[in-house]
């Protein structure tokens, strides 16, 4: 199916209002200086509830720009901020547009070369998980990184509730253990880098029996989210109607003109017999062999077609032919025609559409197309 340059235009601009409005969900930078964490401490709880006390102890080094607040990610936004302290004036959830964690305000707007200090504390759900009616449990967790900063030293320490031997995985192995206490190290992170640590244990006898068995959801997705999907399903629907409307349109003018072919083959023999033979040179082209009941399918149309209906077809064409080669030149004094290895002198819609396959070299007069040779001969 051939879709008119009218709709094409029009997807075009569906096309554009839909990037635009995929834009408008995603967040500017929000960075407003260059920086770089030279100490990047958390601490890790879990409470007979099932929550676990996360506190988050960072140092930043300004090295370009300024930097009046900072933000730093939790795992899920099921979270509240229990304290805050140091250059922490408040820590607020911030979130939206695909990030969970917190909005960090500073005590003064830092400049470059001067260091601060930021902690705070929230209370995190849905990160441990209880696995089992005997209370196995086990935590996943990713301290939040930074895309546009190095991280010197990352320290994530887990203060369990139970013994260290109760633990049937712990990963990565930690940079040491002592009893109920599990730490990690990393150093010299590049930008982007993220560090995982993962543990399970049989031993769940500090948990309540109310914390539930199974994966806790993470507070399913982002506002945002949805809003980017109502927007492209949105669109995609107003494609959709374009396109659908067109091709009614289309079909419904190329019924009305075979129609009115129809009607002058009836009253016209000459008429009857130039488009008969015209569509069956190109049933035979095509190699469209009749069924069972005399009709003849055409695949690339997609549906059964007659004579007066592939006049209809072929003069559509030429119609759409000539309006996008309208301001080309011609050449012997003559529009761009649609003969099939003939030499019409000029088969043009203007001449009655069933000599647009040119059966036999039959010169066809119009108007339109004297004009035409008036100006190349002029």
């Amino acid at each position: 199916m051939r879709v008119s340059v009218s709709v094409l235009r029009w997807l075009s601009a569906g096309i554009c209002a839909l990037v635009v409005l995929l834009l408008a969900t995603v967040p500017a930078a929000a960075d407003t200086g260059t920086y770089r964490i030279t100490n990047y401490m958390v601490t890790l709880q879990p409470q007979s509830d099932g929550q676990v006390r996360i506190t988050i102890v960072q140092d930043w080094r300004v090295l370009g720009g300024h930097i009046p607040w900072v933000t730093v990610g939790l795992p899920n936004k099921n979270f509240s901020v229990a304290s805050f302290s140091s250059a922490a004036s408040n820590v607020a959830a911030a979130n939206d547009s695909g990030f969970t964690g917190v909005r960090v305000d500073l005590t003064k707007d830092y400049q470059p070369g001067q260091d601060f200090e930021i902690e705070f504390v929230v209370l995190q759900k849905n990160l441990l998980e209880r696995l089992t009616a005997e209370k196995q449990w086990r935590i996943d967790y990713t301290p939040g990184w930074y895309d546009n900063a190095y991280i010197d030293h990352l320290e994530v320490t887990l203060l369990s509730p139970v013994d260290f031997q109760t633990y049937s995985s712990v990963s990565p192995l930690p940079s040491a253990s002592n009893s109920n206490v599990i730490d990690w190290e990393a150093t010299n992170l590049s930008p982007g880098s993220r560090f995982n640590i993962s543990v399970a244990s049989d031993d769940g006898s500090f948990l309540a029996a109310s914390v539930p068995v199974g994966k806790a959801k993470s507070g399913g997705l982002g506002k945002s989210f949805y809003i980017t999907i109502a927007v492209i399903v949105a669109v995609g629907l107003l494609i959709f109607w374009a396109i659908r409307k067109s091709r009614q349109t289309r079909d419904a003018e190329l019924r009305s003109r075979a129609t009115a072919i129809q009607s002058e083959m009836e009253k016209d023999a000459g008429k009857k017999k130039e488009v008969e033979e015209g569509f069956e040179q190109y049933v035979e082209k095509k190699n469209i062999q009749p069924d069972a009941q005399g009709r003849y399918y055409d695949r690339s149309y997609g549906d059964y077609i007659t004579p007066a209906l592939w006049a209809a077809i072929i003069a559509n064409q030429v119609r759409q032919q000539q309006a996008f080669t309208s301001g080309a030149s011609f050449r012997s004094g003559c529009v761009s025609c649609a003969c099939v290895s003939c030499a019409c002198a000029c088969a043009c819609d203007c001449a009655g559409g069933g000599a647009a396959g040119c059966a036999r070299k039959t010169l066809h007069e119009c108007h339109s197309c004297s004009v035409l040779k008036e100006k190349a001969t002029g």
